[in-house]
């Protein structure tokens, strides 16, 4: 009992709780950093707006750098190599695998659908053995560095509503992208810039556009939509 009651002591000496309360004041210290007006007691646009950038969870990443190649080369000329279809190029298209789906505007007035295959050749590198096209001899440098998704797809035959698909998840418009999940998993640690910035680059001639609703926050809060850097003043 004597030593239970020793230990009990020095468990709530002077020392011991500076050195507890310490931990304490860090955290609130911190957190009036972080945002300001964290501990003030008001409410106002200003406080709800950086509290609606405060994440649910402590996430692991930093930051998110997105590149999306918009009309970028076929998939059959960087990554997904189809010998088979190479063996029959010229070969009338299949009907198990058109299966009475739509044609396109651009393929409409076709009498013929003639297979195409890949125009370049493909090789094996890293580890896993992933084929990359001769077009990127230096991505296949780093074939073990990078994850090669191909089971990815949608069921429209256009290209709107794929392009709207993989930036959103629906092949609709309206509903919150990637960019926008980020910020609202991310959280943003300023008050005075956008956690989520869009940079476009057409490049020359007359490439694929994007538009406003590939960056839409959605039904989510406004602070997560996205903001397009202009190229002008």
């Amino acid at each position: 009992m004597e030593k239970e009651r020793l230990e009990s002591g020095l468990n709530e000496n002077r020392r011991k709780f500076l050195s507890r309360l310490s931990l304490g004041i860090g955290s609130v210290a911190l957190g009036s950093l972080l945002i300001p007006d964290l501990f003030s007691g008001k409410s106002g646009p200003d406080t709800d707006r950086l509290m609606s950038r405060v994440p649910h969870f402590a996430p692991k990443a930093k930051r998110v750098i997105y590149l999306f190649q918009n009309g970028a080369p076929s998939q059959l000329e960087s990554f997904d190599y189809k010998p088979l279809l190479n063996k029959r190029v010229g070969e009338e298209l299949p009907e198990s695998i058109r299966m009475g789906q739509r044609l396109t505007g651009m393929t409409s007035g076709q009498s013929s659908f003639p297979l195409v295959g890949s125009h370049h050749g493909f090789r094996q590198y890293g580890q896993a053995g992933a084929w990359i096209s001769d077009l990127f001899p230096y991505t296949a440098k780093i074939a073990d560095d990078i994850c090669i998704v191909k089971s990815m797809h949608t069921e429209a035959i256009n290209h709107d509503p794929a392009l709207t698909f993989f930036q959103t998840g629906a092949q609709v418009g309206n509903r919150p992208s990637m960019g926008a999940w980020l910020s609202y998993g991310l959280g943003s640690d300023n008050n005075n810039l956008p956690g989520f910035c869009v940079l476009l680059s057409r490049g020359k001639g007359n490439g694929q556009g994007v538009y406003s609703k590939l960056w839409t926050n959605g039904f989510l809060d406004s602070v997560h939509q996205g903001v397009q850097f202009s190229s002008g003043d």
